[in-house]
């Protein structure tokens, strides 16, 4: 035989023959590009770059029989990538109809966009397949990308009609803990979705990954819990002892304590974090992380399951060296350990765990136990109108009743550690000028520094606009803006911070700021609930009375599903006054009103108040450009067009 023959006879068996049949970790080993724009390191997908990633994605090959995947996991350590990678995969070497939800339809166009699109440009055998998106191909748009044997549609979460249509194999539920309950009145999102699996059922395949929630309430550990939880099994370098990474040794699971690879700190110092083994207490260093990912391996942790659903839980403790250190994740502990919001953020995207409140109400009886008392012959703090030491803002809130203001002055220092300095109740008709005149009277006078004896003045002042007295507040307001009188009013919105721009929106064009209540009554509650002085503790006085111990805690907050706004913390009240939590909400308010130019800078103001004589302080640091022009101060929308000119 020639040796042309050769060539010729050798090319035409190699194109009849079947291709060997990739995992989705060898195919993205082979054929994945990463961007610029969706990753920190650009260049070829390299799984042993996250070693933890190739299981989870073999499991999602066809070549696995679980037709369930579970992925609880820590923030941005590649759980949303991996699924990318599959399909990828799918395109190239399994296609079929497959479907991508993310919890809106917002968000869904967004990855699309970000991530979806710069990957099938990337990756040519993946381009070969997908057309470029046009606006009049109805196959190929920014939430449908259609390829030889099969579709991938993009739907959001919030959307019934993107969740109803066409049967699909493959499904892929991203970030599903932030899915609404309900949508569009027909059901739970996550059950409709998988519904239009129901075709393909022995074959098919849905890939679950989420960050986690709140304890019990989490979809992704109900899923999680279901399956044979798998935890990556880490080998001890220095006595060969296996087990899972843990932050204290406790597994959240079984709650078992101290029995497990832990994280420990030295002398509270982060840059000291490190590995102590959870059989011999060995001490293991950060610099042997990458051996140890490489070499790791997951194991069921359940043993009474079918195989249909396998589960992974893996932790930011996990993250490959260069994304985020067990230093940093030390750090950010002890920032967070004495806030609550903060601490659950924490344990949310850090530890990979669902949070377990501690408590959605406070007891006065309880704050009363912890009240400061004047110690006899003191003149110093606890005394009403004494500013103790630590304090570097002065907080004016005043809240306005129908025959009364009532106001409280908060100090503030580092880490919003805070103090009530004093609680006035101003009778008179908020209709009449009389009280206002009192409450100026009030905002012009002095209080004095416990050590220093520095007579010191409000920094902030923020009045309740709303209830019946709305002109009087927007008349009392306005002339005093200069002066950082401010005035705020509670709105009803969810999920948004305690403090946002101000609006505009009134008859007097002043600047109005609208409070997220449900964010300040969290962290003033959640604040209540810290029991020893430092970040986020409130010091309350002995001189307060029970009523006001009342008002405080007065509201207890219960989660609940709420049409239109999916789960949210309800308040309902337990004692049928609140104004002293209203004010300590504004006074909150007052505070980040001034900026966080001006928070950076409390503690050094604490410290010269406590040191220095009057007249020595350095004035604090506006909160705004300029108080004298509200307008530039905080700049509302331009006004356009003829309509407006009359205005000016």
């Amino acid at each position: 035989m020639s040796a042309a023959l050769q060539v010729v006879e050798s090319a035409w068996a190699e194109g009849y023959a079947r291709e060997r049949r990739l995992t989705v970790s060898e195919w993205a080993d082979a054929h994945r590009e990463l961007t610029q724009t969706s990753s920190r390191e650009p260049g070829r997908w390299r799984t042993s770059r996250t070693p933890y990633l190739r299981e989870i994605m073999d499991e999602l090959s066809p070549q696995s029989r679980a037709e369930r995947v579970v992925f609880m996991k820590g923030a941005q350590i590649g759980g949303t990538e991996a699924g990318n990678n599959w399909i990828g995969f799918t395109i190239h070497h399994n296609p079929g109809p497959m479907l991508m939800v993310l919890p809106t339809i917002d968000v869904a166009r967004r990855v699309s966009k970000q991530r979806i699109a710069p990957m099938i440009r990337a990756s040519r055998v993946l381009r070969e397949r997908v057309r470029e998106s046009r606006a009049r191909d109805s196959g190929n748009t920014l939430l449908t990308k259609e390829y030889d044997g099969g579709v991938l549609l993009m739907a959001g979460a919030n959307s019934s009609a993107g969740l109803r249509s066409m049967p699909v194999r493959d499904l892929f539920p991203d970030e599903l803990d932030d899915y609404p309950p309900d949508v569009d009145g027909q059901g739970d999102p996550l059950d409709l979705a998988e519904e239009r699996t129901n075709t393909y059922e022995g074959v098919r395949k849905i890939y679950c990954v989420s960050t986690p929630t709140i304890r019990n309430l989490s979809r992704i550990e109900a899923l999680y819990r279901q399956s044979d939880r798998r935890r990556y099994f880490l080998q001890c370098p220095e006595c060969g002892h296996w087990d899972f990474l843990t932050w204290r040794g406790r597994d959240w699971v079984t709650e078992v304590e101290g029995t497990h690879h832990n994280i420990r700190i030295d002398n509270n110092r982060p840059d000291t974090a490190h590995m102590r083994c959870g059989l011999h207490g060995c001490r293991v260093d950060e610099r042997h992380k990458t051996a140890m990912l490489r070499g790791g391996e997951w194991r069921p942790t359940r043993k009474d399951h079918d195989g249909r659903i396998v589960g992974f839980h893996l932790s930011a403790l996990y993250s490959p060296s260069g994304w985020r250190t067990w230093s940093e994740c030390a750090a950010k502990f002890l920032k967070a350990k004495n806030d609550p919001p903060a601490l659950k953020t924490w344990i949310n995207t850090t530890l990979g765990e669902t949070y377990e409140e501690r408590g959605d109400s406070v007891e006065s009886h309880a704050l009363r136990r912890r009240c400061a008392k004047i110690l006899p012959g003191s003149t110093g703090w606890p005394r009403k109108r004494v500013v103790p030491d630590g304090v570097g803002a002065l907080i004016a809130a005043v809240d306005t009743q129908a025959d009364r203001l009532e106001v409280v002055v908060k100090g503030y220092g580092a880490g919003e550690e805070s103090w009530l300095v004093d609680y006035e109740r101003l009778p008179g008709d908020p209709s009449a000028s009389g009280v206002w005149a009192d409450l100026d009277r009030y905002h012009a006078q002095t209080f004095v520094h416990e050590t220093s004896g520095r007579e010191l003045r409000i920094d902030r002042k923020v009045v309740d606009t709303g209830g019946l007295h709305t002109e009087e507040v927007y008349r009392y307001v306005k002339p005093r803006l200069a002066r950082g009188v401010f005035g705020v009013k509670g709105g009803n919105m969810s999920g948004r911070p305690l403090v946002d721009r101000p609006s505009y929106n009134n008859r007097y064009r002043l600047p109005l700021f609208v409070l997220c209540v449900d964010t300040g009554k969290e962290v003033v509650l959640s604040r209540l609930l810290v029991d020893s002085p430092g970040p986020g503790y409130v010091h309350i006085p002995d001189w307060v009375d029970d009523e006001y111990l009342d008002q405080l805690t007065s509201e207890k907050g219960i989660r609940k599903y709420v049409k239109g706004r999916g789960l949210s913390r309800v308040w309902l009240e337990v004692h049928n006054r609140h104004e002293a939590l209203d004010l300590e909400v504004y006074a909150l308010a007052g505070l980040y009103i001034m900026g966080t130019a001006f928070i950076r800078e409390i503690a050094t103001r604490a410290a010269a108040f406590a040191t220095t004589t009057a007249g020595t302080v350095p004035e604090a640091p506006p909160a705004v450009p300029t108080l004298r022009n509200p307008g530039k101060a905080f700049p509302a929308r331009p006004r356009r067009g003829w309509v407006d000119k009359w205005r000016e």
